[in-house]
């Protein structure tokens, strides 16, 4: 009895029998032990982002996302609170199976990304994991608790209740540091190597597991291996392409000419063999161009070039297009300077270079720039800056201001446009690039319902003393006031509006010159009234907000709404199983 007449609780019977497990082994063996334990939590936490990766080409990075986290926390809490309940169920050797369903896991995922469509973008992220990587992080966690049970803390004097819960809570700690540090360090090193590509990661997971516990068990993920090595069309080989190949254009009349896995994602040059022939880009989920191919047929109808798809790559060459009055000589454009930020395929930048505009390109993946050359006719005159664009804005609007008449702003990446690129500060350095009488083009994808729409808007009002926005296609008949209204936008700026306000912004006839002669431009080039969104930009003074470097986590939170419905729009752009067959 203690000292108020009241009974000392008593430790549950596990905890007692590890503790006087714990003391009768030696510190050397304690210590391998918690080393053990330690690598088990690393796997399982270099596991998560690897897991992320092999979802992102079918349901896009973001929506992948979406429970990934959560399922991580209620996985770790099954294993440390279910763990007594969970040992009537697992064998005593658990760790030697977690290679094995690491093995595994590209095997399930190649049999259930066909079914994606019929998962959906809500729950289909999760059913994969929970058949692949869940099962992973769950025996990790389970061994590596088992493992610490023999380190008794309570000898170091401390509080039963700290005792017990230090090696959960430093375990969880483990896990969730190693998923960010390995997430962070992927994207550099991706695509480098055929061990440093989706499926050779999944592979890297499981020989470092079957490394950590040598047994017999791993014979059963032999057909496993065999199966991704030999018969999977995702995996890095020439073999695989062909298999793919074979794959898409039996089913969906698609072939891949090119695929590469880089520093933004899964990026790939699809091309469709149909009369009315065309060529993608694509970037994960979500697609970065698109030319349509001359072929007999459009050659017929005059169609003596290749045109761009989507008309809003055309609309951002009406920088060009816009006048000011109240310049009395005219520069050429041979003697003017552009800067493009986002290449994509390259139809912007390549109609700035046919007019002899001096131009530089900043694009933060060389695999794009790569495919954009050899696909898609990038000229080579112009200059290649494979760089992140914010660093390069920063330094350059300090060391050279003044220094390009044109700027196009061009990042959409799918539902998620990289925050710190619309910015007041990054904005405000594109301002300090133009010259006087330069104008910017920024296109924003987004829908002008939602407050995150309305804050790029008056974060580039807040710089720019005068903008027109449009759409580049009529709202859809059946929209009604309150409805959805997700748009592709372009935003035309200038920097000196001579108190004109929007009206300095002024649009002259386009003619054979500006067209080459492009059907697209003939129809998309010059901005059409009827497609100006009459958005009224609120000013800091009267209400509105601005987002600077310190507060992108307001637009971020709404990235995961517009991730799914761009999901959605992407799966009505190309069949599903083009999508799957990446």
């Amino acid at each position: 009895m203690s000292s108020r007449g009241k009974a000392t609780p008593r430790k549950p019977k596990a905890a007692r029998e590890a503790e006087k497990q714990a003391r009768q082994l030696p510190t050397s063996a304690i210590l391998k032990n918690v080393g053990r334990a330690a690598a088990l939590l690393f796997v399982a936490g270099a596991a998560s982002p690897v897991s992320q990766l092999n979802l992102s080409p079918v349901f896009g990075s973001i929506p992948a996302s979406l429970l990934h986290q959560r399922s991580i926390t209620a996985t770790a809490l099954l294993a440390f609170i279910g763990k007594g309940a969970l040992k009537k169920y697992l064998p005593d050797n658990v760790a030697d199976y977690i290679g094995v369903i690491a093995y595994w896991a590209p095997v399930i995922q190649f049999l259930i990304f066909p079914f994606s469509a019929q998962l959906g973008i809500e729950y289909g992220p999760l059913i994969i994991e929970t058949l692949t990587y869940l099962p992973v992080l769950l025996l990790s966690v389970y061994a590596a608790s088992n493992l610490l049970d023999t380190l008794d803390l309570s000898r170091y004097n401390l509080p039963s209740t700290v005792a017990e819960m230090l090696p959960p809570l430093a375990s969880y700690f483990t896990v969730s540091s190693v998923s960010k540090i390995v997430g962070s360090i992927l994207p550099g090193v991706v695509g480098t190597h055929t061990s440093f590509t989706r499926l050779g990661l999944q592979m890297l997971v499981g020989s470092i597991s079957a490394f950590l516990q040598p047994s017999i068990v791993i014979l059963f993920a032999a057909p496993a291996i065999l199966h991704t090595m030999l018969a999977n069309p995702h995996y890095a080989s020439e073999s695989a392409l062909q298999k793919a190949n074979a794959t898409l254009f039996a089913t969906q009349n698609f072939t891949l000419l090119a695929r590469q896995e880089s520093v933004t994602g899964y990026v790939s040059v699809l091309e469709n063999d149909a009369e009315n022939a065309f060529r993608l880009l694509r970037c994960d989920h979500s697609l970065l161009g698109g030319e349509w191919l001359v072929t007999p047929s459009s050659f017929e109808k005059g169609q003596t070039q290749r045109e761009t798809i989507f008309s809003v790559f055309v609309m951002l060459e009406a920088v060009r297009l816009v006048e000011d009055e109240d310049i009395e000589e005219i520069v050429p454009d041979s003697q003017k300077s552009a800067l493009v930020i986002g290449l994509g395929i390259g139809t912007a930048p390549n109609a700035l270079i046919s007019q002899r505009i001096n131009t530089t390109i900043v694009e933060l993946d060389p695999v794009v720039h790569y495919y954009a050359s050899k696909y898609f006719n990038l000229s080579p005159n112009h200059t290649a800056v494979i760089d992140d664009a914010v660093s390069y804005v920063h330094t350059t609007s300090r060391s050279k201001p003044n220094s390009f008449n044109y700027i196009i702003h061009d990042v959409f990446t799918g539902g998620a446009e990289p925050v710190y690129l619309f910015t007041q500060e990054f904005f405000t350095g594109l301002y300090n690039l133009l010259t006087d009488d330069g104008v910017v083009a920024i296109n924003y994808a987004g829908d002008l319902s939602l407050p995150s729409t309305r804050l790029v808007l008056n974060t580039i009002h807040s710089v720019f003393p005068a903008c027109r926005l449009f759409r580049d296609n009529p709202r859809a008949e059946t929209w009604a006031p309150g409805d959805p209204d997700f748009i592709n936008m372009v935003v035309f700026c200038v920097k000196n509006d001579h108190d004109k306000g929007k009206f300095a912004i002024q649009f002259r006839q386009a003619d054979e010159d500006d067209w080459k002669g492009s059907i697209a431009r003939q129809n998309f080039l010059r901005p059409k009234d009827e497609l100006e969104v009459g958005y009224e930009f609120r000013s800091v003074e009267s209400g509105g907000s601005v987002m600077k470097m310190s507060g992108v986590g307001e637009l971020e939170k709404w990235h995961k709404q517009g991730a799914v419905s761009h999901w959605r729009i992407m799966r009505t752009v190309l069949p599903d199983g083009v999508w799957e067959m990446w």
